[in-house]
């Protein structure tokens, strides 16, 4: 399977990136870092850091530093000034070398370079995506698939009705789900059915490498969010459309209509999910619903991930 990944790191977005590098037979063309869960130089910075601790080949380019239209939001208040959450050791090594060029530009370039070959993952917000669908209007025909983490049919995290990828730019979502590819969603309500917790940490961490426990202190504080909530465990986000690519036929998907709430003094970046048969005619987008067996899923994924720390 040929890839490209849009990332705002972000641990989950660390966890979903070191997934789809340890599964057999995957080719990640190329990652674009966009500002997210933090300013573009902390995701950036992250991505950079990831890509040295584990000595990744796959290149990184920087992308956009801000959202198409409204003032830059982030997670910080939640995942602390680095975007990422630990409760232990610090992702402390030098970072690699950002790949030259824009990531808007690389990514248009692979595409194309590749047509109907490649699946764009994307889960931070959609500003990336939604740029170079404007740069590049062939693009979304071009795209083997669009796969995203973000939206919610059943409210939101970053406000009451808004997930936060979403809410960080709602007008790019709005062109991405406008843009006449059909679009794959992962939001908060499927990704609440694949959960992470304590064993999950141990279990990294017992992969026995200095990687392993890097990673197993951020997994330890990405729980820990949940664990301040009065949760035993936390939804597990951007990892869930890479689980997803790998075992396709363990989730059910619905065809809708999603629109991206613009203007709503309450509901701005909401997705607003119409699954009704009517709607149907105006399709834009496969929303998943359900994972059968969720915790057989997470366990699968940290297998992987641990088979490829303990390297």
């Amino acid at each position: 399977m040929d890839l490209w990944l849009d990332t705002d790191p972000g641990f989950d977005d660390w966890m979903a990136w070191l997934l789809m590098e340890s599964v057999p037979g995957w080719r990640l063309h190329g990652v674009s870092v966009v500002a997210g869960n933090a300013p573009l130089e902390t995701t950036l910075g992250n991505a950079l850091r990831i890509k040295s601790l584990h000595g990744l080949a796959t290149p990184v380019y920087a992308g956009c530093d801000r959202p198409l239209a409204q003032p830059q939001v982030t997670a910080q208040d939640v995942l602390g000034i680095d975007g990422m959450a630990s409760t232990g050791r610090r992702l402390d090594v030098p970072p690699a070398a950002v790949s030259a060029g824009h990531g808007v530009t690389a990514l248009i370039d692979a595409v194309r370079a590749n047509p109907g070959r490649i699946t764009l993952l994307a889960v931070g917000p959609l500003t990336n995506v939604a740029t170079a669908f404007l740069l590049a209007p062939d693009l979304p025909g071009l795209l083997k698939s669009l796969v995203i983490m973000g939206g919610s049919t059943v409210g939101g995290n970053a406000t009451a009705a808004a997930e936060f990828n979403i809410h960080a730019d709602p007008e790019a979502a709005a062109q991405v789900f406008g843009s006449g590819t059909t679009v794959r969603m992962f939001g908060l309500n499927i990704c609440k059915q694949l959960r992470v917790g304590d064993a999950h940490v141990q279990r990294l961490r017992a992969a026995g490498s200095d990687e392993a426990g890097v990673m197993g202190d951020y997994l330890d504080g990405y729980v820990d969010i949940g664990r301040r909530q009065g949760r035993t465990a936390q939804s597990l986000y951007d990892p869930t459309p890479v689980i997803y690519l790998a075992h396709p036929g363990r989730f059910e998907l619905r065809m809708g209509r999603v629109d991206i709430e613009l203007s709503g003094r309450h509901t701005r970046g909401m997705t607003v999910c119409d699954l009704r048969g009517p709607a149907l005619a105006r399709a834009n987008a496969m929303v998943a619903m359900e994972a059968t067996r969720g915790p057989e899923l997470v366990d699968w994924a940290m297998e992987r991930l641990a088979a490829r720390l303990a390297r």
